[in-house]
């Protein structure tokens, strides 16, 4: 009985020291910590302008943000979810650019395009039809769009503190050979020739608009452009009438767009690939301009590059201290530049390069302060201001791999445009596109995948 008693006493005490330490093994906030650690991205001081991944994410994960020694920041990435996939091999501007909303009751509504990229195309509806992808689930699960609900429409909008609604609209190109009478034009560039935009025809004039009013009711709204000197464009002489940038409602209810394509001509010269800043006071019906951001040929990188098409795809915020920053593409994988306006887009400060490359620059302003851009091409890059100035950012998150092992890079894994939506103060979804992904008979396929990203800032 005595050495019976003393075996049991060696054995309790044995399990009494293994198991608080076999349970912090399995313990999942010491997991956590111990995966954190070994995923770290950095703000950077002096960003690289050679195009290269950053930290590539195709997992669920928590990633610290650390500047210097000093960790300022978690982001969570979920688990990528799958919306949809194309079914056959697809030519370029089909099962891509991909757009997410959010209907009344929260249900979430992905849409994309299924046409030709092509100012052929500008205004034209698809022949392919498709159906959109909606969640009930916050983006776990995706079905086809129920026809209760409407089509999420892809483009620039703004929703306004009386719940009206206001988007642009794209209205098909028109073919100038069709007017007996037609304005003489400016300069001729290229494929482009142009023409002073106040000698056009009424209806090749000013920007169009969707205005949806709190209660329903649904008008089209034909808004007058107040811009001397602004400038149309013809491509194998079909004219688009293109108003395309984002619109923000100020603290006064007054409305501002930083829009894009805006050409100029200037004592008969004529200045390309600018970006102009418009004020509306009667919601939309009418803008004047208020500032301009023009393209500096001595010092932009994208000349370096081959590609000649000035600051496109303009993305602004306006930041917690009521400044504006507005960040542009440059080219097909060109640096993106950023600049920072204190009056409200009347004035701009020097350009600057900030990213390698990047196209469709999405901006969004967390309430807990942080600053999101999103942009792409090659693959689908995240970066984040954590103090929300835009002056600093942390090295990109990837999405996908683009990166070959002697160097070079694959530009078309993804279409590089992704769209990003708010789920609360902390929080923002993602849906992009990823050419690499394989079906169940490997065959690489068009996706759309969403994400919810949560970044918590640290004291």
């Amino acid at each position: 009985m005595k050495p019976m008693k003393k075996s049991v006493c060696l054995l309790f005490l044995l399990l009494t020291i293994l198991i608080p330490v076999l349970l912090g093994m399995a313990s999942p906030a010491k997991m956590t910590d111990a995966r954190v650690k070994k995923t770290v991205i950095q703000v950077e001081a002096n960003p690289s302008l050679e195009i290269h991944e950053g930290y590539v994410s195709k997992k669920a994960e928590t990633i610290l943000v650390k500047k210097g020694r000093k960790t300022i920041a978690r982001v969570h990435l979920s688990e990528p979810v799958m919306v949809a996939m194309a079914v056959q091999d697809e030519e370029w501007g089909f099962f891509q650019f991909p757009s997410i909303g959010k209907s009344d009751d929260g249900t979430l509504i992905v849409s994309w395009q299924m046409k030709e990229d092509s100012h052929k195309t500008y205004g034209v509806k698809s022949n392919r039809r498709y159906i959109p992808m909606m969640s009930k689930d916050k983006g776990k699960t995706w079905h086809p769009q129920d026809k209760e609900y409407d089509l999420h429409k892809m483009g620039y909008n703004v929703t306004m503190r009386d719940g009206s609604f206001l988007s642009v609209i794209t209205p098909k190109s028109e073919n100038i050979r069709k007017y007996k009478i037609f304005p003489n034009a400016i300069a001729k560039n290229n494929h482009y020739t142009y023409y002073l935009e106040e000698s056009l025809p009424e209806n090749l004039r000013g920007a169009y608009f969707n205005y949806k009013q709190a209660g329903g009711k649904t008008k089209v709204i034909h808004a007058q452009l107040d811009d001397p000197g602004l400038l149309r464009y013809a491509q194998d002489e079909l004219m688009p009438v293109l108003w395309w940038g984002n619109i923000k409602q100020l603290s006064d209810n007054s409305l501002i767009a930083g829009v894009y394509p805006c050409d100029y001509v200037y004592n008969k010269e004529v200045v390309t690939g600018g970006v102009s800043f418009y004020r509306s006071l009667d919601r939309g019906q009418s803008w004047r301009i208020i500032g301009k951001i023009l393209p500096d040929s001595s010092s932009l990188l994208y000349k370096q590059k081959g590609d000649e098409s000035g600051f496109t795809e303009p993305a602004f915020e306006i930041l917690s201290d009521s400044t504006m920053i507005c960040v542009m593409r440059t080219g097909m994988t060109a640096p993106m530049y950023k600049t920072i306006s204190h009056d409200k887009g009347i004035s701009w400060e020097k350009c600057e390069p900030f990213t390698p490359n990047g196209v469709m620059p999405r901006l969004l302003l967390l309430k807990n302060g942080v600053l999101v851009l999103a942009s792409g091409r090659p693959g689908i890059q995240l970066r984040f201001s954590v103090d929300g100035t835009g002056r600093t950012w942390t090295e990109p998150i990837d999405f996908i791999h683009f990166m070959n092992e002697n160097g070079t890079f694959t530009r078309d894994v993804s279409c590089g445009y992704a769209s990003i939506l708010e789920a609360n103060e902390n929080s923002f979804i993602i849906v992009y596109s990823d050419f690499t992904t394989n079906n169940d008979l490997n065959q690489k396929r068009k996706s759309i995948w969403f994400r919810t990203i949560t970044v918590n800032k640290l004291r």
